[in-house]
């Protein structure tokens, strides 16, 4: 299980929502399975509108302030922006090759622009996918 607060899942969503034909992206660092920083990344694939590839630069800085803070990397988050909130082939092999089960991939999907949706699985090196149960919490 995670945890997230409201303001957390409300900011996910709004950068889902500004650029809805694009696939937004960034970094979840916390504590003990709880949320406590959030950090967008900008989306620099060639084609934004059906995947994402997180800047390494973004990346790299939300990492090593995760490190200083001495937290944990939670995991990555992205939109999809005409799709269910479940990963994609793409989403599995990423995991798989860069970062298994140990970070979390949540997505935000879009595909029903009045109720998005927000899910979290983990994705084994053999790309099994088990859906993290998300809690929201202040």
């Amino acid at each position: 299980m995670v945890a997230l607060s409201n303001a957390q899942i409300t900011n996910i969503v709004a950068h889902a929502r500004e650029t809805p034909d694009q696939e937004v992206c960034g970094v979840l660092g916390g504590r003990d399975g709880r949320v406590e920083t959030l950090y967008r990344a900008r989306n620099t694939a060639e084609t934004p509108r059906i995947r994402f590839e997180m800047d390494s630069r973004d990346m790299f800085a939300a990492i090593r302030d995760i490190d200083d803070r001495d937290l944990d990397l939670i995991g990555f988050y992205h939109s999809h922006t005409h799709t269910q909130a479940y990963p994609s082939p793409t989403d599995v092999a990423i995991w798989m090759a860069t970062w298994g089960p140990d970070a979390l991939c949540f997505i935000c999907s879009l595909m029903d622009e009045d109720r998005p949706t927000l899910r979290a699985f983990r994705i084994a090196t053999t790309g099994e996918i088990a859906e993290e149960p998300i809690t929201a919490a202040d």
